[in-house]
């Protein structure tokens, strides 16, 4: 079972993330497991096979989880778990509203193991714009008619 429509990432896609990263921010190794790459990948993707798990968020989520916890990178991890993260939710044209410092906040959390899975899922649901969560974006409406414009600055 499938999401239609849904693009999911490839291990290409994940493998041309992180050496655009290690090009961006430097490194001197871009070794890489590719057999933990591959579970985390694999595993993330079960979730839309789960009937518990249709969720997009949840499959965001578990992107950023998988590389966080079974780390595949010799080094970028973090970086690359809100980087894949944030991409596919881009491909899938969902908007991210998270600054710079949440999510290094959030990432160095998940990583020393003060955050649950489900603790991650939930930030990940709530950085996710209200439309992608399952709610129609309300049209533009106003409670008020707008107030008339005087001449004479009033």
């Amino acid at each position: 079972m499938s999401i239609p429509g849904l693009k999911q990432l490839s291990m290409a896609g994940v493998l041309a993330i992180h050496k655009n990263l290690l090009r961006r921010y430097g490194g001197p190794c871009s070794e890489v497991d590719m057999t933990e790459l591959e579970l985390a990948i694999a595993a993330s993707e079960l979730m839309i096979r789960d009937p518990r798990g249709k969720r997009l968020a949840r499959l965001a989520a578990q992107y950023g989880w998988r590389i966080l916890m079974g780390p595949p990178f010799s080094e970028g991890n973090r970086r690359m778990a809100l980087a894949v993260l944030v991409t596919f939710l881009e491909m899938n044209r969902v908007p991210w509203q998270a600054s710079e410092v949440e999510e290094t906040v959030m990432v160095e959390e998940a990583a020393a193991g003060h955050l649950s899975e489900a603790a991650w899922d939930a930030w990940v649901l709530s950085k996710m714009g209200r439309q992608q969560r399952g709610k129609k974006q309300p049209a533009a409406r106003r409670d008020r008619p707008p107030k008339p414009h005087t001449a004479g600055g009033g």
